[in-house]
């Protein structure tokens, strides 16, 4: 009989890459390699032996630990190979165990792999699996994926069995719409001589008790939301409807599939010959808010269903992480999981956003220096140290909205933070001013004020107008009812704390603006404690030259460090002394 075996070192390697998927721990070269073929040992082993092959845990480890590996070492020959197998491995794992959550699961990581890895011999591959897992459950979604690969494959070698299905499942062909050139001009022109504006994309992010979406269009048109009850006789789940006037649907409106979450569907035509509506279906209703955000001009639409407990979202954490390792290999006679209560790990997330990033420099200083090349930095040395010591006081995952230079919009790292189940979010920046004698380090809460200075910070941020900012008052006022603002304030207030005093020790002088609130869109919507931390004053010519200096920055990263772990530490002894 096979046994399933792994090397003590090896064992230990992958237990640390499956706690810490961000940690640099094991960044030294040909570690990549090491893990990838133990765990393609395990992998093999694993088929071959009747006695492992029912264990569920065993297969759950095995897809974390390649998916592990490709988000550790993204530049790795083994990357593409380990995504690839991570989602054979869930789908695997969903027939085996009859799991939809894991058909979905591949699924997700199928279309991750033809996203990042386009040109590879594998993707066509990968486009197949998604098409052949949606046979169960939706026909016609199948047809549109493989369509994908024979339009996008036409050299493959999946491209034959392709087209076997679409012959198969040709009465589920989705009706077309027949678009001609002449149609989209005769459109465009109409569209035109009307004025009206046009719904250009639809965004959409979810989990399973939120959801965020963005419509997106190209001028500020007024718009009204309305409230549609379930319908149980009929079937139909709650319903949340926007009509924005004046409007027309671009015909190369772009949008991504839904995958998972509280929302279910999103629909979109016109409603009258000048009025657009966009449906939401959604699976509970709890409460919602929509409200408009200008340069360029958006509606955004939050949807909270039947809440779940931050008690049992870490229940359900716990568990998931049980499950990653009581599967494995004993170690010195002790099954793995007893490791997990050995050490004391907690599930804690945290969501660093580096601010602004792409076509957004954020502010510059005097000799060039971009804002968003220093958030970045600093936000990847603050994401090392919590990836290496957060395991001391709580956290085991953290999550960086960029890792490189790309635009995201505002809305879009809020959202993000809400898709990780984020329990802190920091969006890092630079600050500025029109003096350029200005400087010292502030952080920030969301709220509203009346303070000028704060205003113009939040109106730089935002990348809007006073004005602008205005308008916000009462959409802010909505969401600090369920903000988590006094724990935002703790969290604010220890960061402020411990950066100042971190860089005072080798910079001066260093000035302490303190804790303050302003109305960030970044911040809006978090439901978590969250905060802006501005790091020092890019245009200040002294603060600048700092600002160059790595080891500035990472004593600025220490000093959020050391106030999340001060946070931490409270949170923790407040909910053992419940």
């Amino acid at each position: 009989m096979i046994k399933l075996s792994i090397r003590p070192l090896i064992l230990t390697l992958l237990i640390a890459l499956i706690l810490f998927p961000y940690s640099h721990l094991l960044a030294d070269q040909g570690k990549d390699e090491i893990l990838f073929q133990d765990s393609i040992t395990l992998y093999k082993n694993l088929q071959g032996d009747p006695s492992k092959v029912s264990n569920y845990e065993i297969w759950f480890t095995l897809a974390q630990a390649f998916y592990s590996i490709y988000r550790t070492y993204p530049d790795s020959p083994n990357a593409p190979t380990s995504l690839f197998l991570s989602g054979k491995l869930y789908e695997q794992m969903g027939n085996r165990f009859n799991s939809r959550e894991n058909l979905e699961r591949s699924i997700e990581l199928n279309r991750e792999f033809v996203r990042v890895f386009p040109v590879s011999t594998l993707a066509d591959d990968a486009q197949l699996r998604i098409a052949r897992i949606l046979e169960g459950w939706d026909k016609s979604g199948a047809y549109i994926e493989y369509e994908k690969v024979v339009r996008e494959y036409p050299k493959g070698d999946m491209v034959e069995i392709a087209g076997k299905k679409l012959d198969q499942f040709a009465a589920y062909k989705p009706k077309e719409n027949k678009i001609t050139e002449e149609s989209i001009a005769k459109a465009k022109t109409q569209d035109n001589s009307k004025g009206l504006a046009h719904v250009s994309q639809i965004r959409h992010w979810s989990t399973d008790d939120s959801t965020r979406v963005v419509i997106h269009l190209d001028k500020e048109m007024p718009f009204d939301s309305h409230l549609l009850k379930p319908d149980p006789e009929g079937g139909t789940p709650p319903r949340l409807y926007v009509d924005i006037k004046g409007t027309t649907v671009s015909l190369t409106l772009e949008m991504e599939p839904i995958e998972k979450g509280l929302l279910e569907d999103i629909k979109f035509a016109r409603n009258t010959v000048d009025t657009v509506r966009v449906v939401l279906y959604i699976k509970s209703f709890k409460n919602y808010k929509v409200f408009p955000l200008h340069d360029p001009f958006r509606i955004v639409m939050d949807i909270y269903g039947d809440e779940i407990s931050g008690e049992a979202i870490v229940k359900d954490r716990e568990l998931e992480e049980d499950k990653s390792l009581s599967g494995l290999p004993k170690l010195d006679g002790k099954d793995i999981s007893a490791l997990r209560g050995a050490l004391g790990l907690k599930v804690r997330t945290v969501v660093i956003d580096p601010g602004h990033g792409g076509h957004d420099p954020g502010a510059i200083g005097p000799t060039g220096l971009k804002e968003k090349n220093v958030t970045l930095a600093i936000a990847k040395a603050l994401a090392r140290k919590l990836a290496q010591d957060g395991s001391e006081f709580g956290i085991t995952r953290v999550v960086l909205t960029r890792e490189n230079d790309r635009f995201i919009p505002l809305e879009e790292r809020t959202a993000i933070a809400k898709k990780e189940r984020a329990d802190l979010f920091i969006s890092i920046h630079c600050n500025a001013a029109r003096n350029n004698n200005a400087h010292g380090i502030e952080t920030y809460v969301l709220s509203f004020t009346n303070d000028p200075r704060s205003l113009e910070v939040a109106a730089r941020e935002n990348v809007t107008t006073t004005k602008g900012i205005s308008d916000l008052k009462d959409i802010i006022k909505k969401y600090l009812l369920n903000s988590k603002i006094d724990e935002s304030k703790k969290l604010a207030s220890h960061v402020q704390s411990y950066v100042t005093t971190n860089v005072a020790r080798k910079y001066q002088p260093v000035k302490n603006k303190g804790v303050k609130k302003a109305p960030f869109i970044v911040l809006i919507g978090a439901d978590v404690p969250s905060i802006l931390v501005e790091t020092s004053f890019i245009t200040n010519p002294r603060e600048e030259k700092r600002l160059r200096n790595p080891d500035y920055l990472d004593e600025i990263a220490d000093g959020i460090f050391a106030g999340v772990r001060r946070y931490s530490n409270e949170v923790e002894t407040a909910s053992v002394a419940q």
